[in-house]
């Protein structure tokens, strides 16, 4: 029998990943993704989540507090919430994830 020239369908992992991908993408809010990633200026993007514009410089402070201590006395304060600080981590890893691709379900 001659072999057929039709194109060969994509294997289903591929468009279970794509449509993973897509899901993903659109569980980001808007104002929390990356449009264009400057990859080819700037292939070192450990300043990205501070520097792009996309955290505030509270959740900037917050994010870059290593002190634990220091995160407990501001909440205790109600200076800082504890849905702004969550928030605040959470913004950041969502755009360390767009950079890296690391996190399986957002």
């Amino acid at each position: 029998m001659p072999r057929s020239h039709h194109a060969v369908p994509q294997p289903k992992w591929r468009e279970i990943c794509e449509r993973k991908r897509e899901d993903q993408r659109d569980s980001i809010p808007n104002d929390w993704r990356i449009q264009r990633l400057p990859i080819r200026e700037r292939p070192n993007v450990i300043d990205l989540p501070t520097s792009f514009g996309l955290l505030t410089g509270r959740e900037v402070d917050i994010t870059e507090t290593v002190d634990v201590d220091y995160i407990l006395r501001k909440l205790r304060s109600g200076e800082w919430s504890s849905v702004e600080v969550t928030t605040a981590f959470y913004k950041r890893a969502i755009i360390a994830h767009q950079v890296v691709r690391r996190c399986i379900a957002i």
